[in-house]
């Protein structure tokens, strides 16, 4: 698949230099949309509320360009959502996720995933199924 970015996301520097703002830039208006923290496996954090939910699919939306830019370095995706902390990796999101394009008024490309769809346990037995069929398809194709 071909990526194209927009390239309307940055990364703000904080006193950590592992931890950045991240910063969206559409037309007019800059937002920031959140907390990425490159340690380890990394972990992108933001805040959402009821007001933010899709609820055609009853989901939570984040930037694709988020989600696909490969020198954006996390795995994990930690949403504070109404007191409670919804986790999901990167992986999931993108797989399990539907995307949606509200340039007509004035939002970038966002993925979308149901708030049923969270779950560290959930994200963590998908990546190992997709870790095992990688090894299972590297090995016909050896």
């Amino acid at each position: 698949m071909s990526q194209q970015y927009t390239k309307s996301l940055r990364l703000i520097p904080t006193k950590h230099p592992h931890v950045f703002n991240v910063q969206l830039c559409l037309n007019a208006e800059t937002r920031y949309i959140g907390t990425l923290d490159e340690a380890g496996e990394g972990t992108f954090y933001t805040k959402r509320s009821e007001k933010h939910v899709f609820r055609k699919l009853n989901a939570l939306g984040l930037s694709l360009e988020l989600l696909q830019r490969s020198d954006f370095h996390f795995n994990w995706i930690v949403i504070e959502y109404c007191g409670r902390e919804l986790v999901t990796s990167r992986m999931f999101f993108l797989y399990h996720g539907s995307v949606f394009n509200f340039y007509k008024v004035g939002f970038e490309k966002q993925c979308f995933l149901k708030l049923d769809g969270w779950g560290r346990e959930r994200a963590e037995t998908f990546e190992r199924t997709i870790t095992k069929q990688g090894e299972l398809f590297a090995g016909v194709a050896a």
